[in-house]
């Protein structure tokens, strides 16, 4: 089954595998293709399906930014940097797990190898090995405040350690894998059960509220506009809520 393409703006597309509604980004820039993260196939066909579905030439894309390592997440990583030579950025606390440093061994490394890359299983394939399925070591790691590619690097720590989120200014669109939630066009809590650090992830959530954007291009369902009534209400219930079970 093809994944879906989403159009977010005129430059920007999501594409989505309906099996783990998991979105990867395509962004058209002045100086190339910017991906923010790399789908959840390790052969790279999320992504390289949507480019086509774009007329995008693969050797277009020149950077790939991944939020975090997870492998519903950076996936395809390898395989596009192999077929476009597109550099990887990230931030030092994730590249061990790009590099597979982290990767599992003996029964739990053997166990991630037979698991389908197929819906919520591909989650659990690079959960149980530790790392994706295949290295894609970064060419540069970055912190909070960096800009890459006219993207602005904030950090934001909860679900993984090394978590960014990227805000691309010139079309007011966070970028915010899954640092936070997006259900139905409205901004949401992660689930409880897939964010190890809860303190660091309300931080990072706030943190996320105090900046201006008219869009969130989360990790999973769709794109949605954001206002900025809609970002002061999501900051006020991150002050005073309990974390919902489920987002």
């Amino acid at each position: 089954m093809h994944p879906e393409l989403i159009r977010v703006t005129n430059t920007i597309a999501c594409v989505r595998r309906p099996s783990y509604v998991t979105c990867s980004y395509i962004v058209q820039t002045a100086r190339g293709v910017v991906l923010v993260d790399a789908g959840m196939k390790s052969d790279g066909s999320d992504v390289f399906w949507g480019l086509d579905q774009l007329g995008l030439d693969h050797g277009s894309v020149t950077t790939i930014l991944i939020t975090h390592w997870h492998n519903d997440h950076a996936a395809g990583a390898a395989a596009i940097v192999e077929a476009t030579g597109a550099r990887v950025i990230c931030t030092e606390a994730e590249a061990p797990y790009l590099r597979r440093e982290t990767a599992a061994t003996g029964l739990a490394g053997w166990i991630a190898d037979a698991v389908p890359e197929v819906g919520p299983f591909v989650l659990v394939k690079g959960l149980l090995g530790n790392a994706p399925m295949r290295a894609a070591p970064p060419d540069a790691c970055v912190g909070d405040g960096d800009v890459v590619e006219g993207f602005e690097v904030i950090t934001t720590p909860g679900h993984t350690e090394g978590h960014a989120a990227y805000l691309y200014e010139p079309e007011g669109v966070l970028f915010a894998g899954d640092a936070l939630a997006v259900i139905d066009g409205e901004l949401r809590f992660m689930a409880k059960p897939v964010t190890p650090d809860l303190v660091a992830a309300r931080a990072s959530m706030q943190k996320l509220m105090r900046r201006a954007f008219t869009r969130v291009c989360a990790g999973h369902r769709a794109p949605a506009l954001i206002d900025a009534s809609h970002r002061q209400a999501f900051a006020a219930r991150l002050d005073d809520d309990d974390w919902p079970e489920l987002g």
